[in-house]
């Protein structure tokens, strides 16, 4: 099975990465985990497959102040505490048209995100790129509610 993990560097995103891994542990999965950031310097995706510490300091050095890349790497680290190894990627762009992207390209069985929507009990809803992903998705979507009980 194929998963996608999306991640912001929210603390909701990291809940969604315990959740999902908890509720999918022995389910046989290949991960990996994507972050969209608005906008990366072309000489960065030259350096993409490079070690993580040369890809912080090629961040270091291009001012993304340690956030794009680090993400994407905090987010793999944390799934390896939770007992699963993943991939990362990281894209540029629309971060719901991105996620899209990627599920349609990386052919994924589900895909996994955090929303922040707000909303009561009467009328919940989701942030705007959950909302997006979970219509348009060509996969299943699991989405774990920000601050939602462990």
């Amino acid at each position: 099975m194929r998963i996608l993990f999306c991640v912001d560097g929210s603390e909701g995103a990291d809940q969604a990465l315990a959740r999902g891994v908890a509720w999918l542990r022995n389910a046989g999965i290949q991960a990996v985990v994507l972050h969209v950031i608005p906008e990366v310097d072309e000489r960065l995706r030259h350096y993409e497959r490079l070690h993580e510490a040369e890809l912080s300091e090629i961040e270091r050095l291009f001012g993304h102040g340690g956030h794009g890349l680090e993400v994407a790497i905090q987010a793999r680290e944390r799934l390896k505490q939770l007992g699963l190894e993943a991939d990362r990627k990281v894209r540029e762009g629309d971060p719901a048209a991105e996620i899209l992207a990627e599920i349609r390209d990386g052919r994924y069985d589900l895909v996994v995100l955090a929303s922040d929507g707000a909303g009561g009990v009467e009328e919940p809803r989701l942030g705007s790129v959950a909302e997006q992903v979970l219509r348009q998705a060509p996969a299943s979507v699991l989405v774990v509610r920000a601050g939602a009980r462990r």
